[in-house]
């Protein structure tokens, strides 16, 4: 069965490591494609290309969102961002299960101010390491 996107949950870890910090105002989000590079092994001897593939690259993860600038979540963003520091992210679907990953905020742009709108962004965070499943998550509380 096909899992519903209402109530796709992301949390950003804090600075102390102790606590997940809930992001509101989220409207999409993608990425963790995972796709691995290719390892050309193709000799003069081949009759065609030989490849191995090489290690897992997940790449951005983009979150669209409205800005909502007394929400925590989108505080700590901002903050990991200005700092440069790599946090732990977690992406929780609505069946309970998650992809928690180590990333970094590549950036935090302020748009769509125009007529009859709300202001929005779309965050990119740079994937670092593997991506792990985890199943029945719970976020960290302190």
């Amino acid at each position: 069965m096909p899992i519903p996107t209402l109530n796709t949950r992301i949390y950003i870890r804090d600075a102390a490591g102790t606590t997940d910090i809930e992001i509101k105002g989220h409207t999409s989000i993608s990425g963790l494609d995972g796709e691995r590079a290719e390892i050309d092994e193709t000799t003069l001897l081949d009759e065609a290309e030989v490849v191995a593939l090489g290690i897992k690259r997940y790449g951005s993860v983009s979150l669209a969102m409205f800005h909502e600038p007394d929400d925590p979540g989108q505080q700590e963003l901002e903050s990991v961002y200005q700092s440069g520091e790599k946090r732990k992210v977690s992406w929780l679907l609505p069946n309970g299960t998650a992809r928690v990953f180590d990333a970094y905020v590549k950036n935090f742009p302020f748009e769509n101010g125009e007529i009859d709108n709300r202001y929005k962004s779309t965050i990119n965070v740079r994937v670092s390491g593997d991506v792990v499943k985890v199943k029945n998550f719970t976020p960290a509380t302190p």
